[in-house]
């Protein structure tokens, strides 16, 4: 292999995440064997890898002549250069060629290459490879063709789009955005996108050296991915940057670096007025383009300069029109680049020109930046803009104020701010880094209470409970003194954390703590969380009635207060209570409320109380649609706790519908995060899933075994107090059938004082149909089934109404009662039907059948004897009947607490199903 090139000289390095790619190079160059010439262009920005593709495609050109001639920067002005060095290298060993080429070719030898005879010069050249290629196919590889000076470009691209009939095959590589790639058109390109997150860990493990057998520590691994964004030369020197350690500070690129040195020479040499653009934008961004036209009239430069920074890729424009330096990277890369007195000019220009109240954050830190006022003063102000700002910005700025900090303590003080903005924001990476560089000891103890605060937060969110608990009790004493109201609500939060695990002993000690909070002039915050303690702990106590006055007073406080934190808790509340819709309400609300405060990672917990609500009233689609949205949400906030929790509900989803093998598959997803964190809610979610499966497809002695062992599937072998109250009915069921009536009994009777003390008609359905299910008499057994079916009627929980069917059926067929019996069966059966339960389904059948009556299949539209809404589901039933009393879409969403976009979803499909084209049609049909 021939080359004047280093690429091949070094180790081969690993490509991942490019085996689409690599095949396209890799057949180009195996077409040159059967003498097919390709030429193919591989395009990435600065690091992205086309150099080692360009060296893995050239090291298959087995039985090829290959020759690198890359560009050279330092070449880029002289015309012709690389011709020549491209001629000198063809014509080494061959005999000089006759006729006008001579001359053509002499001219390049000598330097003579006139941009005007770019095809006189590129005819010739076609000559030279055409003669290289006799008996032997040839591989021009051109790395870095945006270093090439403009006449050999032109060449190179005549060249390149000429080469289909010769056994010649050119690989060229050129930078994104890169003015080079005009030249190149018609040229098939491969573009690299950034890596994936597999192929970027598998690329991080290699770059961490050998001596480093542990490897880099989860948080620094999470801090690299993210910086890097998929770059794989950015991926590796950050892993050894990492490696090194950075104390103290954020981790970024050392000056040797090259993916540093290349964007701080794309800024040296831009134009004066685009560095000054560069730098406006780098210290105020993102910047609306009348601030940044503003500004940059302000500095006296040509509002040209603005076009002629964006084409140089250092800052760009969003779908919005604003403008920014993209990439957390490359923003702390400049800020090394970019000389301190041309930032310091850009945050002058910018305190002079920022004005609004949507610019008064920034106007403060530019203010304090350049030193424009007292700088105690200009802080004060700073804090409190803050505190008024979506999250997102709120975190960016203190991050950016934490350098102009007026004396010793507030930097800290900001950084850990910031990094509270930065998890609310659901900014997971930055939260860590951000709490990294502040540290846990010798700072103001407001700054480490509430870094204790955010800690533990995090760990609730995506760690381990126990430890979250441990991180969020420091930070309430740390508060005390200071807030009272924070201290409450780090307790409150302490206490999810110990439901989280099912340590209920520790969350009864926190709720003793929080007693101690409580005074006659304490804040409606305060307040609420000393009252949901209350009313949680008397509900776990089985002291009903005043866990129910308690609670009830937690839904009143919240009410009065605009704080998603506290609507969530109010919703937790209302769902302990068994009040659906206003659990649905405040769950609804806490999202409202964190989606308008930037608040994201506060979304999927509200959803988790959504979900809940809707399957509090047998509404599994909603219930599933709440719990996906919450679970992708929780994904890309990084809250794996939460997505665990949402995959535990759409597992409940999937048994009570009888589908155990997509229960299964979501507990399996879950399983091994439930063990190694401990998180007994979700394993004793999973126990009652899977026992809900075993009853559906019949495996009573199976559900009850489950049952029993998830009482005790916590720490410390503590029962799970509230998971145990839900499942009781179930609990029931599978002890009955399995003859074991006086278990039974004991559990109804705290589940029935429990359901008769809150407002839930669904629980107390269930808790009559169990009694029925204990009830020995006939007739007491027949009216107690009715009144079960009546309330599920009044709640509208059709699923569990065609389960009390079919339990009511099997005790008249028993009582040889066969007709009533086969009424009830047949409306059960088309219930399952229609939720897809297909288990359940089957044993309605199967009762059917021995009640002496055949199934019929479910009527379809046109079928004779079809009546409206026979094939569609209870849902979308209640739907249509609301279509036909007039309601809107947003009428009817508010009604059965779903979003406008399932109702629409839902009324597409009963169109198609019933063959209407229109609402009036379709209110025809339920008239």
């Amino acid at each position: 292999m021939d080359s004047d090139s280093d690429a091949v000289a070094r180790t081969p390095a690993p490509l991942y995440g490019r085996a689409e790619e690599r095949r396209t190079l890799c057949g180009a160059v195996e077409g040159l064997r059967s003498g097919r010439g390709a030429a193919v262009l591989v395009t990435g920005g600065p690091g992205s890898g086309r150099s080692a593709l360009l060296a893995a495609a050239a090291r298959t050109a087995t039985g090829c002549t290959v020759h690198h001639v890359a560009g050279v920067e330092s070449e880029a002005g002289v015309e012709g250069a690389w011709c020549q060095r491209l001629l000198l290298r063809l014509t080494e060993d061959l005999p000089a060629p006759s006729g006008h080429d001579t001359e053509v070719l002499a001219a390049v030898r000598a330097g003579r290459c006139p941009p005007e005879a770019a095809l006189v010069v590129a005819s010739s050249l076609r000559g030279v490879l055409e003669a290289r290629c006799a008996g032997k196919p040839l591989l021009l590889c051109v790395d870095d063709a945006q270093w090439l000076d403009h006449v050999s470009l032109s060449v190179l691209g005549l060249l390149a789009r000429r080469s289909g009939n010769l056994p010649a095959g050119l690989l060229l590589t050129v930078v994104t955005g890169h003015p080079a790639r005009a030249a190149l058109d018609g040229i098939d390109t491969v573009a690299l996108p950034p890596l994936d997150e597999t192929a970027a860990r598998r690329l991080l493990a290699d770059a961490v050296p050998p001596d480093r057998t542990a490897g880099l520590c989860p948080a620094a691994e999470a801090e690299v991915l993210a910086l890097a964004a998929g770059n794989p030369l950015a991926l590796t020197e950050l892993a050894a940057a990492a490696c090194a350690g950075h104390p103290g500070g954020p981790l970024t690129l050392p000056p040797g670096s090259r993916w540093r040195a290349h964007h701080g020479r794309r800024y040296r040499r831009l134009p004066a007025g685009a560095r000054a653009v560069v730098a406006t934008v780098l210290v105020g961004g993102p910047l609306g383009p009348d601030v940044l036209r503003t500004a940059v009239r302000r500095t006296g430069r040509d509002p040209g300069a603005i076009d002629t920074a964006l084409a140089g890729e250092l800052i760009a424009a969003a779908g919005d029109g604003t403008v920014a330096v993209p990439g957390r990277l490359l923003r702390r890369v400049l800020r090394a680049e970019v000389p301190l007195a041309e930032q310091h000019a850009a945050h002058t220009v910018l305190a002079e020109v920022s004005d609004g109240e949507g610019t008064r954050l920034r106007r403060a830190l530019h203010r304090l930046a350049c030193g424009i006022g007292p700088a105690e003063q200009e802080a004060a102000d700073l804090e409190r803009a803050a505190g008024d700002a979506v999250h997102h910005t709120a975190g960016a700025v203190l991050e950016d104020a934490a350098d102009f900090a007026p004396r010793p303590g507030v930097r800290e003080r900001w950084l850990t701010l910031a990094a509270r903005h930065a998890f609310l924001a659901g900014e997971d990476t930055r939260t860590r880094d951000l709490l990294r560089r502040v540290p846990p000891h010798g700072v103001p103890e407001g700054s480490r209470a509430l870094r204790s605060l955010i800690e533990g937060e995090r760990l609730l969110r995506d760690g381990t409970p126990a430890e979250a608990c441990r991180q969020l009790g420091a930070a309430a004493d740390l508060f005390l003194d200071e807030s009272e109201e924070s201290a409450a609500r780090a307790l409150m939060l302490a206490g999810e954390a110990a439901c989280l695990a099912g340590d209920f002993a520790g969350y009864f000690a926190l709720a003793r703590r929080a007693a101690s909070l409580r005074h006659g002039d304490g804040t409606p915050t305060t307040r609420l969380v000393l009252d949901h303690f209350a009313g949680m702990t008397a509900t776990f106590e089985g002291r009903h009635r005043e866990a129910g006055r308690t609670l009830r007073r937690v839904m009143r406080l919240a009410e009065g207060i605009p704080d998603a934190y506290c609507a969530l808790w109010a919703g937790q509340a209302a769902y302990t209570l068994g009040d659906a819709a206003r659990a649905h309400t405040f769950a609804v609300a806490a999202a409202g409320l964190a989606r308008r405060e930037g608040a994201l990672s506060l979304v999927p917990a509200a959803l988790v109380y959504q979900a809940l609500a809707a399957l509090l009233t047998d509404r599994c689609a909603a219930t599933e649609e709440a719990a996906l949205d919450g679970l992708r949400l929780a994904r890309r906030t990084g809250q794996r706790n939460l997505a665990v929790d949402h995959l535990a509900v759409l597992a409940l989803v999937s048994a009570l519908r009888g589908d155990g093998d997509g229960a299964a598959a979501r507990l399996r997803s879950i399983a091994q995060q439930v063990s190694t964190r401990g998180l007994g809610r979700p394993a004793a979610f999973g126990h009652w899933a899977s026992a809900c499966a075993d009853l559906a497809d019949d495996r009573p002695s199976d559900a009850l075994t489950r049952l029993a062992g998830m009482t005790h599937a916590a720490v410390g072998n503590q029962p799970n107090l509230v998971i145990r109250q839900l499942a009781t009915p179930h609990f029931v069921e599978a002890a009955v059938r399995c003859d074991r009536r006086a278990k039974a009994a004991g559990a109804l009777r705290s589940y029935h004082a429990w359901a008769a003390s809150g407002t839930s008609a669904a629980r107390l359905a269930l808790a009559h149909r169990c009694q029925a299910l204990l009830e020995s008499d006939d007739a007491a057994a027949d009216e107690l089934f009715r009144q079960a079916a009546r309330l599920h009627q009044r709640d509208g929980a059709v699923l569990e109404l065609a389960k009390t069917e079919l339990f009511h059926a099997h005790r008249l067929r028993r009582a040889r009662k066969p007709r009533p019996a086969r009424e009830l069966l047949r409306e059960a059966l088309q219930i399952f039907q229609q939720f897809g339960a297909a288990s359940w389904a089957q044993r309605a059948t199967a009762e059917l059948r021995a009640t002496g009556a055949r199934p019929q299949a479910a009527a379809r539209p046109g079928d004779r004897g079809f009546a409206a809404g026979a094939d569609l589901t209870a849902q979308q039933t209640r739907i249509c009947e609301l279509v036909a009393q007039g309601a809107t879409n947003q009428e009817i969403a508010e009604v059965m607490m779903v979003s406008v976009r399932t109702v629409e979803y839902h009324l597409r499909n009963v169109f198609t199903r019933l063959g209407v084209r229109s609402r009036v049609e379709l209110a025809a049909h339920f008239r």
